[in-house]
C-alpha cells in the first residue's frame, strides 16, 4: 500500500505530465491507444527520474521547488511545441526551460529534467534516432553549462555550448543520409540559444520574486552588504553586524571545502542574526558595560533572546528574501539549550527542566544551514579566547564541532563525519589566517602637531618667500 499512497500523494505530478504530452502534440493528437502509451511510458519516467530527485532536500522543504519545475515544464512544452513545428530540431526548443531551472536549482535535478523533456518532445514528432540523440546531448549539455553561474555575463556558456553540440549534429547530418537543409538550420543552430539566453535573462528576476528561489548571480547582488536590512544591523548592532561577517567567511570557506554552495552559505550567514536589530543591547556582541540580564530573571532573558528568531523570520519575509535564507534564521540555532541562562536558573534553585531553555528549532535541513550553525558557535566561542595559537584555535574548533554532533543537531542537515572533519578544518585555517599577529613595523619619532598647536610657547614656522630662501642658501 505504501507505494500506491506514495502515488497517490504526486497525482498532480501526473496530471502535469498529461497536459505536458497533450501540449507537445496538440493538435495532431495521436490515436487513444498511442497516446496512452505514451503517457504511462513518460509517467513512468518521470517518477524514476525527475520525481526522486524533487524529493531531495532543499527541494522537498519547499512547494515552491515542485510549483517551479512543474510550471517551467508546461510552459516549456507549450513554448516548444511552437517552435518545435516552426523551426524545426535545430533551434533548441526546450533550451530555455533548462537553462531557467539551472539557473534556480541545483545541477543534478536539471539533468533530470534534461532527460525528461527530451523523450517528451521526441514523442511530438516521427521519432529518429538522430533527432533523439541531438535532443539528448543538447538538453543535457545545457543542464551541464547553467549549474553554478556567478554573474550575468556568464549566461552565454550554456548557449555557446548548445550551439556547438548543434552544429556538430549538423555537420554529422550532411556526412550520413538523413534529411538536413545546411542553410537554414546553420543560422538557428547559431542564433537561437543566444536569443533564449536573453530572454531567460529578462525573465529570471521575475521568477525569483515570485517564487523566492534565487539564483547563485542574485544570491551574489543580495550578498554585497547594501541590502537595506544589513545597513540597519550595522548601525544598531555593530558588533552582530561584526560577527555576521566573520560567520559569512567561516561559512564560505568550509561550504566550498566539502562541494556545498559557497554563496548561498555566506549570504545566509549575512541574515543569520538580523532579528538582533530589535533590543540589540540584549546580545553579547552589543553590550559595552553593564549587562542586563544581571537584573533579570533567567526564564525572561531566554524569552528575550528567543525573540531575535522570530523576529528575524518576519524581517526576511518583510523584505522577500529568498526561502533558504529565511530557513537558516530559525535552523542556525536548531532546538539547542540556552545553558547560560539554564545554568544560572539552576543555581537560583530554580527547578526547570533544559526544555524549557531550547531554541524552538528546527533542526539544519541542509548542510549550508548546519555549516552556518557551526560556525556561529565556533565565532562566538572564539571571542573569549585570550592570545590564540593554532594548537588552541584548533582545540577550540574541534570541542565545538564535536559538542554539536553529540547533540544530535546535525542529524538532519546531510553533513557527513567527513564534512565535519573538513568543516573543522577549514575553520580552524579561517581563523588563523583572520587573527594572525601582523608584523611590527619599526618605531618613528613622531610629532604631535595637536599637542604643539596648542602649546602657548609654539611659535609656528614663518612662510619664507623664494628670495629668503635663495639669499640664505647663498
Amino acid at each position: 500500500m505504501a507505494p500506491i499512497n506514495r502515488l497517490l500523494k504526486k497525482w498532480y505530478h501526473l496530471l502535469v505530465v498529461l497536459v505536458s504530452l497533450f501540449l507537445v502534440q496538440f493538435p495532431n493528437l495521436h490515436a487513444p491507444a498511442k497516446f496512452l502509451a505514451e503517457y504511462v511510458g513518460l509517467a513512468a519516467l518521470w517518477l524514476t527520474v525527475v520525481s526522486t530527485e524533487l524529493d531531495r532536500k532543499p527541494f522537498s522543504l519547499h512547494g515552491a521547488y515542485h510549483a517551479l519545475v512543474l510550471s517551467t515544464l508546461v510552459a516549456g512544452s507549450f513554448v516548444s511545441r511552437l517552435v518545435l513545428r516552426r523551426f524545426g530540431i535545430f533551434s533548441s526548443p526546450f533550451f530555455a526551460p533548462i537553462l531557467l531551472l539551472g539557473l534556480l536549482t541545483d545541477r543534478r535535478l536539471t539533468i533530470s529534467v534534461a532527460v525528461f523533456s527530451s523523450a517528451l518532445l521526441i514523442v511530438s514528432i516521427e521519432p529518429s534516432s538522430f533527432d533523439f540523440s541531438l535532443l539528448l546531448v543538447c538538453n543535457i549539455v545545457t543542464a551541464v553549462a547553467s549549474s553554478g553561474l556567478k554573474k550575468r555575463l556568464q549566461i552565454v556558456r550554456p548557449a555557446f555550448f548548445a550551439v556547438i553540440c548543434n552544429v556538430s549534429f549538423l555537420l554529422l547530418g550532411l556526412f550520413s543520409k538523413e534529411k538536413v537543409f545546411l542553410d537554414r538550420n546553420l543560422l538557428l543552430s547559431l542564433l537561437v540559444p543566444f536569443l533564449f539566453s536573453v530572454v531567460d535573462l529578462g525573465l529570471l528576476p521575475f521568477v525569483e520574486y515570485a517564487s523566492l528561489i534565487y539564483s547563485d548571480i542574485d544570491l551574489v547582488e543580495l550578498g554585497n552588504m547594501n541590502h537595506p536590512l544589513i545597513k540597519l544591523l550595522s548601525l544598531r548592532a555593530p558588533g552582530t553586524y561584526y560577527h555576521s561577517a566573520v560567520v559569512a567567511n567561516l561559512a564560505e570557506a568550509a561550504a566550498e571545502k566539502i562541494g556545498a554552495n559557497p554563496i548561498l552559505a555566506r549570504t545566509a550567514a549575512y541574515f543569520h542574526d538580523i532579528g538582533k536589530v530589535k533590543r540589540p543591547y540584549f546580545y553579547t556582541e552589543n553590550i559595552e558595560d553593564k549587562n542586563p540580564h544581571d537584573e533579570l530573571n533567567p526564564k525572561l532573558s531566554h524569552l528575550i533572546v528567543l525573540d531575535h528568531v522570530k523576529y528575524g523570520q518576519e524581517l526576511a519575509r518583510r523584505h522577500r528574501l529568498p526561502l533558504l535564507v529565511q530557513d537558516v534564521i530559525p535552523q542556525h540555532h536548531g532546538t539547542r539549550v540556552q545553558k547560560y541562562f539554564y545554568h544560572k536558573a539552576k543555581e537560583m534553585g530554580d527547578n526547570l527542566s533544559e526544555d524549557e531553555f531550547r531554541y524552538i528549532g528546527p533542526k539544519p535541513q541542509f548542510k549550508e544551514a548546519g555549516i552556518i550553525m557551526l560556525a556561529d558557535s565556533v565565532e562566538a566561542a572564539f571571542r573569549s579566547v585570550k592570545n590564540p595559537t593554532a594548537s588552541r584555535i584548533r582545540s577550540l574548533v574541534e570541542e565545538i564541532v564535536s559538542g554539536i554532533y553529540n547533540e544530535r543537531e546535525l542529524d538532519e542537515s546531510g553533513l557527513t563525519l567527513k564534512d565535519l572533519e573538513a568543516v573543522a578544518d577549514e575553520f580552524a585555517k579561517v581563523l588563523l589566517n583572520m587573527f594572525k599577529s601582523r608584523i611590527e613595523y619599526p618605531k618613528e619619532e613622531i610629532k604631535k602637531v595637536i599637542v604643539l598647536a596648542e602649546s602657548p610657547n609654539h611659535k609656528p614656522n614663518k612662510v619664507q618667500s623664494p628670495d629668503q630662501e635663495n639669499s640664505e642658501n647663498s
